[in-house]
């Protein structure tokens, strides 16, 4: 997710000058004014050197009681918190400044030490500029918490106050954030027309700080209409717009769009190139995107087929994802906790004021009738208790949402636990073929020398043959096990909703074995037979491969753990069974999961596919596994998903998916 700094309307000045200017300054206005500009000019380069001079100018503007100074100051630290992703504190800096800079009895209490972004004659229009640009960067707050609805409404807050201050630089930069908007929901000619706009208006302005995002969302533009010329004019245009404007978020944005195009032309000189600029960047800015970056130069050293360096950068992509995982989970937890109080303190504002209201009517009524007196206090106290259940019953609400999310996310890494089991089980027959045939190679290499020695050339031939069958082996063993790390990685990558034809059976064969082979690393006592019936004429069906792969994972996990749990009190005679049918019938995909273990008593039949219900031991499931796949089919792909069984005789499962769906 890019995150564009929208900090003001200040002209960029060098640090030096202002340290200098900060040396020698001998008043607190001075001295705000030059601690501003510094941290200012440090939030798109370095977010923990913005913030420390931020910090003092907000204490000595709140010293001073210089409120819309304070606001101003806020807005820019607000914008430095989100983009290092501490959510809750970001949201609170922007809700503080939005109070502080919406008070009119402020405007006249503003430090005007000569600011640059505080260039109007009238207080009221600087303040209304300062409004303009919190709500401005308050959407970029929305936009990492992915609430898109609130995003558009704080840029075309924004620009209203814009258009009110007559600040036309900044109906620029919102225009520019709205074309960005549009351009990700696909409305490329609105986007366009925002973008140019926002051009022509920095153009005749002569404000150039943000002239190389527009550039780099018109090359996106063009990108998307398959206008390569002009989508690569833009582009370098906006690197070095960026460059040339030290707005180095801006020039990464750049990189990432030619690294991804120069990946899909397979031009691997230049999306090497690109993507180890990029790289740079965001090193240079601190940036959270570090995964995005190592992703990026993986992909272009594996183009480029340097295997060692590209496998390097895949396992630090795999963890800067994970680390960045984490955080984002920890801020988004505590963003909506602290979204909840504020709604919270709001909804009690409102009631309290309600409730002077109503006790005002209560007196006047008094004063005339006294006998309604006890009826008032009666209505009063319910009502008081009603409002106190309610907050108590919202509060618990809110904690069952958390507590579901965080199940959800339980079971899907339990569910990638047992994936990774299997494959690592799985991935380790190739690589011994590999390494034995390997062997086997070297010997008759070394047989081959001595015969090449004596001159006996029919031996010669056969050991040359011999080796020559021992590398079909090996290569084929060696895709077998590539095919496998792409599965895995596949697997591994989140779901972007797409879907596209897929192979269901092999979906399934490889699922199979790999469920299999996960109950197996964690119980080496365990078999099963495994029988599968495949369709060999099945087509394609139009799904997305990650969640039907979930599907299967689950319905397969469930067949293993049935079968061996009646293996433990069966008698020697009985033999584990999972059995695996694909079909199509009514132009619809057939996929059976059936097996012999214990089965499911009519009684809780209705509730298996309830969320949290789950037959297992406490600690061994969570009650999510068949609640997720029925959504997944039936919700997700317009399917359906029924079920035969019958207790101690075994279970069967049967899916059906439309071949083809919107």
């Amino acid at each position: 997710m890019l995150f564009i700094p929208i900090l003001g309307m200040a002209q960029q000045h060098y640090p030096d000058s202002l340290k200098k200017v900060l040396k020698t300054a001998h008043t607190d206005s001075s001295r705000y004014s030059a601690l501003n500009g510094i941290g200012e000019f440090y939030v798109e380069i370095n977010g923990d050197s913005a913030l420390y001079y931020l910090d003092q100018a907000l204490a000595i503007a709140k010293k001073n009681d210089k409120a819309v100074n304070e606001a101003a100051t806020l807005a820019r630290k607000g914008y430095v918190l989100g983009f290092k992703g501490k959510y809750p504190e970001s949201l609170g800096c922007f809700q503080q400044a939005l109070k502080l800079a919406e008070d009119s009895k402020n405007e006249t209490i503003i430090w005007n030490p000569n600011m640059p972004w505080l260039k109007y004659s009238t207080p009221h229009k600087n303040r209304l500029t300062i409004i303009a640009g919190t709500h401005l960067l308050y959407s970029f707050l929305m936009r990492a918490t992915d609430d898109i609805d609130q995003q558009i409404i704080q840029i075309k807050a924004s620009r209203a106050f814009a258009e009110e201050a007559g600040d036309y630089n900044f109906v620029g930069v919102a225009n520019m954030n709205l074309g960005r908007v549009y351009l990700e929901f696909n409305r490329v000619d609105s986007a366009l027309l925002l973008e140019q706009s926002a051009e022509n208006t920095f153009r005749q302005t002569g404000y150039k700080k943000y002239l190389g995002f527009v550039y780099t969302i018109i090359g996106n533009i063009y990108l998307k209409k398959g206008d390569s010329r002009l989508a690569l004019l833009y582009l370098h245009r906006a690197l070095s717009t960026s460059i040339d404007q030290k707005t180095l978020s801006l020039a990464d944005g750049a990189y990432a769009l030619l690294t991804a195009y120069y990946l899909i032309k397979k031009q691997m000189d230049s999306s090497l190139y690109y993507a180890r600029d990029r790289l740079e960047t965001v090193h240079a800015m601190n940036g959270t995107d570090l995964d995005v970056a190592y992703e990026d130069l993986y992909r272009s050293y594996q183009l480029r087929g340097n295997t060692d360096s590209a496998y390097k950068y895949l396992g630090l992509a795999l963890a800067a994802r994970d680390k960045k995982y984490q955080t984002t989970v920890k801020s988004l937890a505590d963003f909506q906790k602290l979204s909840f109080k504020a709604q919270l303190r709001s909804q009690e504002l409102e009631k309290e004021k309600a409730a002077v209201q109503t006790r005002i009517r209560t007196y006047m009524l008094l004063t005339v009738i006294g006998v309604f007196m006890l009826l008032a206090a009666i209505f009063y106290r319910n009502n008081r208790q009603k409002q106190k259940a309610n907050i108590v019953l919202e509060s618990t609400l809110n904690n069952l949402k958390t507590t579901q999310t965080q199940l959800i996310q339980s079971e899907k890494m339990a569910s990638l636990g047992e994936l990774t089991a299997g494959i690592a089980h799985e991935i380790q027959n190739p690589l011994n073929f590999v390494n034995n045939f390997s062997e086997v190679n070297t010997e008759l290499i070394e047989e081959m020398q001595i015969e090449i020695e004596r001159g006996d050339l029919e031996e010669i031939k056969a050991i040359a043959l011999d080796i020559q069958e021992n590398e079909k082996k090996i290569n084929m063993h060696g895709k077998r096990a590539d095919g496998i790390v792409k599965g895995m990685l596949e697997h591994s990558r989140s779901s972007s909703g797409q879907k596209e034809p897929t192979d269901i059976n092999a979906m399934a064969d490889e699922y199979l074995r790999l469920s299999y082979h996960g109950l197996r690393a964690k119980d080496k006592s365990f078999n099963s037979e495994m029988v599968t019936h495949f369709d060999p004429a099945l087509p394609k069906a139009n799904v997305i491969p990650q969640d039907i792969g979930r599907v299967l994972l689950n319905l397969f996990n469930n067949a293993f753990y049935a079968v061996n749990q009646k293996e433990k009190t069966a008698g020697e005679g009985y033999k584990p069974e999972v059995t695996v049918t694909t079909s199509t019938e009514n132009n619809q995909v057939i996929i059976k999961v059936k097996d012999n273990g214990v089965g499911i008593p009519d009684a809780i039949k209705e509730k298996i596919m309830q969320p949290f219900f789950t037959t297992k031991p406490t600690g061994e499931g969570t009650g999510l596994g068949l609640s997720l796949t029925y959504d997944m089919v039936v919700k997700g792909h317009g399917g359906s998903i029924n079920m035969n069984s019958k207790e101690e005789e075994g279970s069967e499962f049967i899916i059906t998916l439309p071949l083809k769906s919107d």
